[in-house]
């Protein structure tokens, strides 16, 4: 949780931050096949931890969207919205950016 901390300007509540913990490390556990997440993760499930939470921060209803175009004539402002395949969770896409190092770590499932 100190790593996490430390790598986020405005860390979340350490209730909340716990269950981001929670919720990257069982998908860790779920992609690598494992009961447990290998000491040698450590780094980089702290890294998926705040790579989520800024998904999260970035993609929140407050947050400020980034403009796509704007259209002068009758003006007319298009956002960006985050391309997420259909289905996809903040969690997945953390896992799939992550992917590269998560392989060395999985086990084969019978």
């Amino acid at each position: 949780m100190d790593i996490v901390k430390a790598e986020l300007e405005t860390p979340p509540s350490d209730e909340r931050l716990m269950m981001y913990i929670d919720k990257v490390g069982q998908a860790i556990k779920t992609f690598c096949n494992r009961d447990d997440i290998p000491q040698e993760l450590l780094y980089v499930h702290a890294d998926m931890v705040v790579d989520f939470i800024r998904l999260k921060q970035k993609n929140a209803p407050d947050a400020e969207q980034a403009v796509q175009s704007i259209k002068e004539g009758d003006v007319q402002v298009t956002f960006a919205v985050p391309e997420k395949s259909q289905g996809e969770t903040e969690v997945e896409s953390i896992v799939q950016s992550y992917k590269s190092a998560l392989y060395k770590f999985r086990k084969m499932r019978w």
